[in-house]
C-alpha cells in the first residue's frame, strides 16, 4: 500500500523512516555477509540463546544474517510496518475510535516511530567503514531479537482484537521493546566512551542479558496476552530498570572479579538472579492454570487487565525505594490475590482449591498486609488497640521477610524484593505439587 492511501501522517512517518531502515540494513547486509561465519561464541556469549533454534538459525552463515527476511518485510513500507493490516486499521484515523482513544493511537504511531529512527541510527555510523565491525554484528543481532519480540507480541495482539478492545493495555504490552530499544541506544554510547577493556565487557555481557530477557519474557507474554474479561484500566506510568540496574552491577562486580566468561559474571549480578526468579513463578503460574483447565475448572489466575501488565512488568521492575516497592507489591496483589478470586480465591480449600487458609497461605497475608496496612493505606486507622495490632503485624511481616527494622534505604528494599520472589515461588510450586498429586 503506497503512502499516499494513508492520510495519517503518524503513519506516514513510521512507514517513510521503515523505508530508510530497510536501505540501511541492505547496505550493511552488502558489506558484510561475506565475512560473519556464525557467532563467534568467545565474545558474544550467546550460549544462553541456544533455546531458541529459529532465531540461531536466523543470524547463522548460512542465512547470511542480514538477510532475515522478516526484519526487512515487517519495516518496509511494502508490509506496512508490521504485516498486520487488521491491527494498522484499528489504529488509524478511519476506524472510528472513540476520541478519548485519539491520544492512545497517537502516542503508540510516536512510539513505533522512534524506535524504527532509533535502530537507524545505531546502524547507519558503521556503513561508512569499509571494513565491518564487530558493533555493526552485535548490533544487527540485538535488532532481530527487538524485531523478533515486537512482531510476536503484535501478532498475539491483532488475533485477539484487542486493540479494538483495550489499547491503554496495547500500550503497556509493547513497553518492553522500547525499554529495550532505549538500553540498547544509550548502552552503545557508553561502550564507545568507554576506555577500560573490563567496562567494555561488562557492558557487552549486559547486552547479551537483555536479548535474552527479552526473549524470555516475550515467549511468556504471548502464551498468556487475551481480552481481559475486566473493564480496567491500565495504571500509571513506572520505570522498568532491570537492564540498567544489572548494567551497573556488572560494571561493579567485573573490576573486582576474576571471571572470565559471561555466564559465571551473570550469576553474581544479583538484579539477574531476581529476573530468573520472575520468570520462574510465571512458568508456574501458567502450569497452575494449565492443570486446572485440563480438569475443566476455571483458571486459578484469571488473565484480567493487571495481571496482564504485572506479567509485562514484573520482569523488568527492579524495586529501589519506597515508591517503586510499592508498584511490584501492587502487582504481586493483583496477580495472587485479585486475579486468583480476591474474596474467593480459588486456591483455598474451601472454594475449591487445594491450599490450607491458616497453614498454608503467609504468603499471601504478607502481602495483603503490606499493600494495605503500609503502602497503600494508613495503618493509624481504626481504634487505638487496632493501629498498634497494625503496626505490630507490619512488624512482623518485615522479619519473616528478613529485615528487623522499617526499610529505608534501597539495600533494604532489594532484600525485601528477592524474599518475596522466594516466597512466592515456594508458594506456587505448593499449590502445582497439590494439584497434581
Amino acid at each position: 500500500m503506497p503512502f499516499e492511501q494513508f492520510n495519517d501522517s503518524y503513519l506516514k512517518n513510521i512507514l517513510q523512516n521503515s523505508e530508510n531502515l530497510n536501505k540501511a540494513y541492505t547496505s550493511a547486509f552488502s558489506k558484510v555477509s561475506e565475512q560473519i561465519r556464525g557467532i563467534d561464541q568467545r565474545f558474544t556469549g550467546r550460549a544462553r540463546l541456544l533455546a531458541y533454534p529459529d532465531l540461531l538459525e536466523e543470524i547463522s552463515s548460512k542465512l547470511r544474517l542480514f538477510a532475515f527476511p522478516e526484519l526487512l518485510q515487517n519495516i518496509s513500507s511494502k508490509s506496512r510496518l508490521f504485516a498486520f493490516p487488521e491491527l494498522l486499521q484499528n489504529i488509524s484515523s478511519k476506524s472510528g475510535l472513540m476520541p478519548q482513544y485519539k491520544l492512545i493511537q497517537n502516542n503508540l504511531y510516536t512510539d513505533l516511530n522512534k524506535q524504527i529512527f532509533t535502530w537507524q541510527k545505531l546502524v547507519q555510523p558503521s556503513l561508512d567503514i569499509f571494513q565491518p565491525s564487530r558493533q555493526l554484528k552485535e548490533i544487527a543481532l540485538a535488532s532481530i531479537v527487538w524485531d523478533k519480540s515486537l512482531t510476536e507480541v503484535t501478532r498475539q495482539i491483532q488475533e485477539v482484537n484487542l486493540f479494538s478492545k483495550n489499547p491503554t493495555l496495547v500500550q503497556n504490552l509493547l513497553k518492553p521493546s522500547r525499554v529495550y530499544t532505549d538500553f540498547v541506544e544509550k548502552t552503545y554510547q557508553r561502550l564507545e566512551q568507554s576506555t577500560s577493556e573490563k567496562v567494555s565487557w561488562a557492558l557487552e555481557t549486559s547486552l547479551h542479558l537483555a536479548e535474552d530477557q527479552l526473549l524470555t519474557t516475550t515467549k511468556t507474554l504471548v502464551n498468556i496476552i487475551t481480552v481481559p474479561a475486566d473493564d480496567e484500566f491500565s495504571s500509571c506510568e513506572i520505570d522498568l530498570l532491570l537492564p540498567i540496574v544489572q548494567q551497573d552491577e556488572l560494571i561493579t562486580i567485573v573490576e573486582s572479579c576474576e571471571e572470565e566468561d559471561e555466564g559465571s559474571l551473570i550469576l553474581l549480578s544479583p538484579a539477574a538472579q531476581a529476573y530468573e526468579e520472575v520468570k520462574r513463578i510465571w512458568e508456574l503460574i501458567l502450569q497452575c492454570n494449565e492443570v486446572t483447565q485440563i480438569k475443566e475448572q476455571k483458571e486459578m489466575f484469571k488473565p484480567t487487565t493487571k495481571l496482564l501488565e504485572a506479567c509485562t512488568n514484573l520482569p523488568w521492575l527492579i524495586p529501589q525505594d519506597k515508591g517503586s516497592f510499592a508498584d511490584f507489591i501492587d502487582y504481586f496483589y493483583f496477580t495472587f490475590y485479585e486475579a486468583a478470586g480476591k474474596d474467593n480465591l480459588r486456591f483455598l480449600t474451601k472454594y475449591g482449591g487445594v491450599l490450607d487458609e491458616k497453614v498454608d497461605c503467609d504468603f499471601i497475608w504478607c502481602i495483603k498486609h503490606l499493600r494495605n496496612k503500609w503502602l497503600r493505606h494508613d495503618a493509624d486507622h481504626g481504634k487505638e488497640t487496632d493501629i498498634k495490632k497494625s503496626w505490630k503485624d507490619l512488624s512482623d511481616k518485615f522479619k519473616w521477610l528478613g529485615i528487623n527494622h522499617t526499610p529505608i534505604r534501597e539495600e533494604h528494599f532489594r532484600k525485601l524484593h528477592r524474599s518475596l520472589l522466594k516466597e512466592a515461588e515456594s508458594f506456587l510450586e505448593k499449590i502445582l505439587e497439590k494439584l497434581i498429586s
